[in-house]
């Protein structure tokens, strides 16, 4: 009887194991067909709104991720505080990926953004007249304009 039970529980695992497969190979192939519509009919130019693109990619990672822990890792059939402990730390990882992605998309806006704006703002700053320093001397445009080194020991300009 004991043998009964073991062949029918090998048998439970080797077809969760055959889903867990046939499930990861679905997604697979529906991220390669995405990817193929993507660059083929809907925008062979180049562009589009990418952000749509990878979120469905990140989505789909999650998925197979979800079946390839539960299944192969064997996370499924564990207690909940160990899962907890192993999906906890994953889930946290992920929102750090996310978070920094976010920031250095920030980051780099704001770089986009000051590189195209210096000559803006320094053109500012030499119409208000900022461009002296604390001696009265122009450095708009460098050097001394005139001004000799006689002329700082003297007390003068």
């Amino acid at each position: 009887m004991a043998h009964s039970l073991e062949h029918e529980s090998y048998k439970t695992q080797v077809s969760a194991v055959w889903k867990a497969t046939l499930w990861l190979t679905i997604i697979t192939i529906v991220e390669v067909v995405a990817a193929l519509v993507w660059i083929w009919y809907l925008y062979p130019e180049g562009g589009g709104p990418r952000m749509l693109l990878n979120s469905f990619f990140i989505l789909a990672s999650l998925l197979k991720a979800f079946f390839i822990v539960g299944e192969f890792m064997h996370v499924r059939y564990e207690k909940r505080a160990l899962a907890l402990t192993i999906l906890g730390p994953t889930f946290f990882l992920i929102w750090f990926i996310v978070a920094f992605l976010w920031e250095g998309s920030e980051w780099q806006n704001n770089r986009i953004q000051w590189n195209a704006q210096p000559t803006e703002h320094l053109n500012r700053v030499i119409e208000h007249g900022h461009g002296h320093d604390d001696h009265g001397h122009d450095h708009k445009k460098g050097g001394d304009h005139g001004h000799s080194k006689d002329s700082h020991k003297k007390g003068g300009h």
